[in-house]
This record gives structure tokens, sequence and C-alpha cells, in this order.
């Protein structure tokens, strides 16, 4: 009986993690990223290694992070911030809070006009309040995914960009064309990046890098094959118009 009493008393003072002792309220905001190495990594206190990690998938934890806040333009706006503490009232995806400690965790915290919150990269777990951090730094941002359409900007600003992310215009359905006005294969119009056209996209779309997509300015995502049909008929009526001889007198 001394020896059962004993255990229990052992077993129920132990300290749970709120994090990887509890369920995860969403495992996608780390999917594509090796978090159990991570987890490791930051057991034995090698934070370089897990800082490497960081940086390597940064594009991937930015896309995941991306994919919860869709409405978020500005990469700045989304912190990566490392480091151990202790937290009061984590979110669990049983549904209740826990209160414990921390070491050597990532923390995305979003901080942008149309969306706060601040969770733990390896659960999802958002808290409900504010941290008390033993030791934090600064780990950067998510990196630029969304880019939007400025009047005069050319392909040779946009391509690379693409490129960087590892998506082609095919993958967003971007026909890129040459003056003749036929369109090129990937392969050629990297080549030379100031030789082709595209008169599909218009000042104020989002070339979303994360998503894979284009949105105008309403965000609503583009259709080129209808967008292409408008501006020939459009054009082609300002050129019937400007042909159209002049009365005299």
């Amino acid at each position: 009986m001394l020896i059962l009493i004993s255990a229990t008393v052992f077993f129920s003072c132990k300290s749970k993690s709120p994090i990887w002792d509890r369920e995860p309220v969403d495992k996608s905001f780390s999917t594509g990223f090796p978090l159990d190495e991570f987890h490791r990594l930051g057991e034995a206190n090698d934070t370089v290694t897990q800082k490497a990690l960081v940086n390597q998938h940064r594009k991937q934890l930015t896309k995941n992070v991306m994919a919860h806040y869709t409405c978020v333009t500005d990469e700045k706006n989304v912190k990566f911030v490392f480091g151990s503490g202790e937290v009061k009232g984590v979110l669990s995806g049983d549904g209740k809070n826990y209160d414990g400690k921390f070491k050597n965790e990532l923390i995305v915290i979003i901080n942008d006009p149309c969306a706060k919150d601040t969770v733990f990269l390896a659960c999802g777990n958002g808290m409900l309040s504010s941290i008390h951090w033993n030791g934090q730094s600064d780990w950067g941002t998510a990196e630029k995914c969304r880019f939007i359409v400025e009047k005069g900007q050319s392909l040779a600003y946009i391509l690379p960009k693409l490129e960087s992310w590892g998506v082609s215009a095919q993958e967003l359905g971007l026909p890129i064309v040459n003056s003749g006005g036929k369109i090129v294969d990937q392969k050629t119009y990297m080549t030379k990046l100031g030789k082709w056209w595209s008169d599909h996209l218009f000042p104020g779309d989002v070339i979303d890098l994360c998503e894979k997509k284009i949105t105008n300015k309403a965000g609503q995502k583009v259709n080129f094959e209808k967008r292409l049909a408008e501006t020939k008929k459009a054009n082609l009526k300002i050129l019937k118009k400007s042909s159209k001889p002049r009365r005299k007198g």
C-alpha cells in the first residue's frame, strides 16, 4: 500500500508540458518541418542548429502560417520568436486550458490589422494570456510570398520572385508571351527576363506564391482566359473608334 501511494504521489507531481503532453490544436503549422528533430535539439540545448532548421524551412513555415491567415499581405506582421518561459491558459485540442513551462520553442506571433494571434509552432496551441519569458530571441519574420502588382511593373521584377519560390507562371495560370503574342514556356522566358511580356496582369492584382494563385483587387481569383478575351474586345473597340473618319466642319 505504501509503495502504491508513493508511486501515485510521484506521478501526480510530475510537471507536464503544455505543448508536448497535451493534445495539439492544429499540427498543420509545422507541415513539412522536421518538428521531432527540432524538439530533440531543443532538449539538448542546441539552439544554433534549431535556428538553422528554421532558416532552412522559412518558406515552408511561411506557407503554413499564411494558409491560416489568408488576409495578411505584409510578411513583417508575422514574427517568429524563439525562447523559453511559462504560460497560463494554453489552449489544447481536448478543449481545456493548461498552464506550464516550455523550453526552446518557436512561437508564431501574428500582429496584422486583419488578424492577431500567438501560437506554438509545435502544436498550433494558442494562449489566453501573455507569456512570461525566461529568455527569448527574435528569429525574424515570414518570407514575402504575396506581391501586389504596381503600375508599370515588368516581368523582370516578378519572374525572379516566382523562381525563388519554385513556382512557375503556368502554375499560377499566368500566360507569358513574346512580342508576337505567342505564349512561351518557362525554360524560354527565364533565359532573358526583359524579353517577354504579359498584358494579363493589372495594377492591384495580388500574386500569392504561398497559395499559388493570383487575385484581383476584389480578392477574386483571376480567370486569365476571360480577362484576355475582355482585353481583346476592349482593344478592338478602341481600334474601331480611332479608325472612324472624323467629320469635317
